[in-house]
């Protein structure tokens, strides 16, 4: 089963049991008041109340969400805050119509009610306050989506329930990614142009969703992906997300070459270790990680033009990969790191062919 469309029907129907409940709580009568005002007769809907608010908010959480899904799905291109709200509003709009068609055939066949027509059905106020209500529901939903990615995936939750208020431990993996002769395409390209290169690299970067990869920062033409890990687990995904990313760059290099005359090449560096994350911030609130960690991935990912390589990473990383098949470890001589006075053991990364 597709974990992302679990997880995005999950919030789709725990939405709607909300806005169900508060609805509920707004009318302050029960389903049957309803039936009555439209006066149809259905016997298998006078249930209690809290079931057919459940059985309707799986039923939406189950559509709305599919539907959600497959609109993020058939995002091909890099697309505005904007328009992915705009979007899956007048996607869910469309949806909430087509419900209503079936049910206003639903009633027309089985002669539930007297209607002359589906324009007649739509002006039945109580149809009117479901519909709106339900708009007004997903809309919320999918904002809400929206901005959790805006925040960073999860990072919405931990702000509202307070979870990093005071600071925390958490083992981590960091990933430094960072763009191979930058200085020289911003030049060739011009800041303008340069900036839409970069726009579509990060937007190829969203590949790495799928190793579970959490992006930390963007900061320039850099970015920083990390993993919550635990002890003694198998972090082969980290490795995975690198290439996965790598071989996408590959797939569009006729685009890019063709849109902006040179093909983008990352180079990463990756360390493991205990980090603090806490939440900081007043004008402008974040979730931030503190730490050595992120140093020494920072400098080992410098060390790749040094040594001449892609991808490398800390000793302490490749206890955790030691033993993954498929790829090739080459250990390099012990390196003192930009700032650290202790020296650091790396390890170049190859993927066999």
């Amino acid at each position: 089963m597709n974990s992302k469309w679990l997880r995005t029907v999950s919030i789709f129907t725990i939405g709607w049991i909300i806005s169900s409940l508060i609805w509920e709580i707004i009318r302050g009568v029960s389903v049957n008041s309803h039936l009555e005002l439209i006066d149809i007769d259905l016997p298998t809907l006078t249930v209690l109340p809290i079931f057919f608010l459940i059985f309707i908010s799986l039923f939406a959480g189950l559509t709305f969400g599919s539907a959600q899904y497959l609109n993020e799905s058939s995002i091909t291109k890099k697309t505005s805050f904007r328009e992915l709200i705009f979007r899956g509003v007048l996607i869910h709009i469309l949806v909430m119509l087509i419900i209503y068609l079936l049910i206003y055939l639903y009633i027309s066949i089985n002669e539930l009610y007297s209607i002359l027509s589906f324009t007649d059905f739509l002006k039945n106020p109580i149809t009117i306050i479901n519909l709106f209500y339900s708009i007004a529901t997903n809309s919320i939903i999918v904002i809400i989506i929206q901005i959790n990615k805006l925040l960073g995936d999860g990072n919405l939750i931990k702000l509202i329930t307070g979870r990093f208020y005071n600071p925390r431990e958490e083992l981590r993996v960091f990933m430094f990614l960072d763009l191979k002769s930058s200085t020289s395409i911003a030049e060739n390209l011009g800041h303008i142009k340069y900036s839409s290169f970069i726009q579509d690299c990060f937007f190829d970067l969203s590949v790495v969703e799928k190793h579970k990869a959490e992006v930390y920062q963007y900061v320039g033409d850099e970015v920083v992906l990390t993993w919550r890990i635990k002890k003694n687990q198998s972090i082969a995904h980290c490795l995975k997300a690198y290439y996965a990313f790598s071989n996408q760059l590959k797939l569009r290099s006729e685009y890019y070459q063709t849109t902006y005359g040179t093909i983008p090449y990352f180079k990463a560096g990756m360390d493991l270790g205990m980090v603090t994350v806490v939440e900081v911030g007043s004008l402008k609130r974040e979730i931030a990680y503190h730490g050595d960690t992120l140093n020494i991935a920072a400098r080992i990912q410098e060390q790749c033009n040094i040594q001449n390589t892609p991808f490398m990473i800390s000793g302490a990383t490749y206890e955790y990969v030691c033993n993954v098949k498929g790829y090739i470890f080459e250990n390099i001589e012990e390196q003192k790191l930009r700032g650290k006075e202790n020296y650091t053991s790396m390890y170049k990364v190859l993927k066999k062919r």
